[in-house]
């Protein structure tokens, strides 16, 4: 999906954008990556060289790097610049800026992304879905009882640099925590959802644009639809013309020629037309000019206690998303040359983009899946595609920004249109709707949220049901009696089944504290303590904490009550070293945890099934051992 976390790609399909080609399609795949890798895969071979790959990863990608690899860079790097310029100025334009904000943060912050991130792929910068949190915050926080929107653009301008500043504080300090793998508790159907309703949102706020009216900032999404339509009577006709024109040149170059770069070639072929044509006269807006010259430093507001609460949950929203977006997109790309991504490097070099962007005039952005898409199929080698990716949209910058004032609003709409309707996941929409009720619940609360609420709020939202769903699977040990005459787990055991003074239980799952009420539940739900021996068998229990360890000690304390001995089987050398430093091991008897299952039962007729036990049983059975009883018979069935 167009810069939202890999659509097509968690599918098996990586999708490029409009007038690209598809890495599916026929351009020539990129040739075998360099030996080094981007992030220091060669053991360093001191303190020294552990610091300097810590510091500056990108110095490893240097070892071995050529003309050739040089030569392939700079032609990704090209074709990546080429995209980039008209998404970055059509996502400022969706967060409500000028578009000169949108390339500003794709030149620094994309080079410092591509030099200290985990990926040889990934292009950082603007993309549609922080655009949209940015125009969010932007509506929402008040200053001095002004909302930021309505403030002046050089004040709401260090506002906004603030936020990138702050998310990206927020991301290296996650990345420091090593917090790069807890992206994944976020369920895929969430993103869909988000994603789906994002595209929504950015569609109908770009009607305005595409009509040439002015609208204003409306509060909900619902107020914006119906402002929208009061205002349709005084479309543009000129302005609604520039943008179906951008949209038709972006399809049909799409279409016909899938190498070309569409966006590009419709915002320059709206440009001349709104030269030519004089639309400025008839009313359609025009970008304006831009400065000519480096991306100017820049600063955040003096710091304000109210503020800083104000920004700090879209900032966090903005650095959650941000991360989502670009580590999916990173490990979809180097799972396809099987390599592998560090989650939480990649977290730091995304922070420390967003701070660049916050310094050098430029709006927080994300991992990018349409330009990384672009960088991938154009055959790029190492990480130096996406830093010179950055130089050469700064080279543009500074060339062509005079050129700038002519390219129609409208006709940057008009590529938004088709940019949202990329983002919505059709696929992944089906397959969430027909997967399982969770997964339709998720969709359809997400995008509702999504439309409905703030967006930070619907962010959270997402999170929230994703950990929810998490905790759900994870609380729900499964307890399973195996001590049936057919019982597959212990057929051909020297001490097999069907012993009335014997119960096995297998457990399966991770005992933590939201696990353990299900786990005494099972247990007693069986448990009749009409038996003498007791097997639990945990070999599928991989984690167990304080409040797992509390419950098998009052199950250990209820069975020598009734005077029934507890053996365990199966036990992970990590649970028992919680077992034996929280004390159950004493309390249990060493000799009661036996290795394997087999071990188990051999010890419970050995040691807990024999003498007057076995004798009463035998004394109601006729004098005969049920459970040998059990399998003569058995095996006169078999024969």
């Amino acid at each position: 999906m167009p810069d939202t976390p890999d659509k097509d790609a968690r599918h098996g399909k990586q999708e490029a954008p409009a007038g690209q080609a598809k890495p599916d399609g026929p351009a020539t795949p990129p040739p075998p990556p360099p030996p080094s890798g981007p992030a220091c895969p060669v053991p360093p071979r001191g303190l020294g060289d552990r610091m300097l790959c810590a510091a500056l990863p990108f110095v490893e990608s240097l070892r071995g790097y050529n003309v050739q690899m040089l030569r392939a860079d700079l032609l990704a790097a090209l074709t990546v610049a080429v995209v980039a310029l008209p998404q970055s100025m059509a996502y400022a334009v969706i967060a409500g800026v000028h578009p000169r904000y949108g390339l500003y943060a794709a030149i620094v912050p994309v080079i410092v992304a591509a030099l200290w991130g985990a990926s040889r792929y990934l292009i950082a910068g603007p993309t549609n879905a922080i655009s949209m949190l940015l125009f969010a915050t932007m509506a929402e926080t008040v200053v001095n009882g002004v909302p930021l929107s309505g403030l002046p653009e050089e004040t709401r301008m260090a506002y906004v640099f603030g936020v990138a500043i702050l998310a990206g504080l927020l991301q290296v300090v996650m990345g420091l925590a090593r917090l790069g793998e807890l992206v994944h508790f976020i369920s895929h159907s969430v993103m869909v959802g988000f994603t789906a309703g994002a595209a929504v949102l950015i569609a109908v706020g770009q009607i305005k644009n595409l009509l040439g009216v002015s609208i204003g900032n409306a509060p909900t999404f619902l107020g914006l639809v119906l402002s929208t339509l009061r205002h349709l009577p005084q479309t543009n006709p000129w302005a609604l013309g520039t943008g179906l024109f951008a949209m038709a040149v972006a399809l049909g170059v799409a279409r016909t020629h899938r190498r070309l770069p569409a966006a590009f070639l419709a915002v320059v072929a709206s440009g001349v037309a709104a030269w030519a044509l004089d639309l400025g006269a008839h009313g359609v807006k025009v970008v304006g000019a831009i400065p000519a010259g480096l991306p100017p430093f820049s600063l955040p507001p003096a710091p304000d206690a109210q503020v800083m609460r104000d920004l700090f949950m879209p900032a966090l929203a903005i650095a959650l998303l941000g991360v989502v977006e670009a580590l999916s997109i990173a490990k979809t790309l180097a799972g396809a040359r099987g390599e592998q991504v560090d989650g939480s490097r990649e977290f730091v070099a995304q922070g420390l983009a967003n701070i660049s962007a916050g310094f050098f005039s430029g709006i927080p952005g994300s991992g990018s899946f349409t330009r990384s898409a672009v960088n991938f199929v154009a055959g790029a080698r190492t990480r130096f595609a996406g830093a010179l990716s950055g130089v050469i949209t700064l080279v543009a910058v500074l060339l062509l920004a005079p050129l700038a004032a002519y390219i129609p609003i409208a006709a940057l709409a008009g590529i938004l249109m088709i940019i949202a309707w990329g983002m919505i996941d059709k696929h992944g929409i089906v397959l969430a709707l027909r997967a399982t009720r969770a997964d339709r619940m998720v969709l359809l609360a997400t995008f509702a949220a999504t439309l409905l609420l703030d967006l930070e709020k619907a962010v959270f939202v997402g999170v929230l049901l994703s950990l929810v769903l998490f905790l759900r699977k994870v609380s729900h040990p499964l307890v399973t009696r195996m001590d049936t005459c057919d019982s597959p787990e212990l057929q051909g055991l020297p001490a097999g089944p069907c012993c009335p003074n014997l119960a096995v239980y297998s457990i399966e799952g991770t005992l933590f504290f939201g696990a353990v009420d299900e786990l005494e539940q099972r247990l007693y739900e069986y448990e009749d303590f009409g038996h003498r021996a007791v097997i639990l068998h945990l070999r599928q229990v991989h984690w167990v904490d304080a409040t797992g360890v509390h419950a098998f000690q009052q199950f250990l304390r209820k069975c020598q009550r009734r005077g029934v001995a507890l053996v365990l089987s199966g036990v992970k050398p990590a649970v028992r070293a919680v077992f034996e430093r929280s004390g159950l091991v004493p309390q249990l008897g060493a000799d009661n945890m036996a290795e394997t299952l087999s071990d188990a039962l051999a010890l419970c007729y050995r040691r807990y099934l024999k003498g007057a036990v076995c004798d009463a049983c035998k004394a109601s059975n006729q004098g005969r051992c049920r459970r040998e009883h059990q399998a003569e018979d058995a095996g006169d069935g078999r024969a």
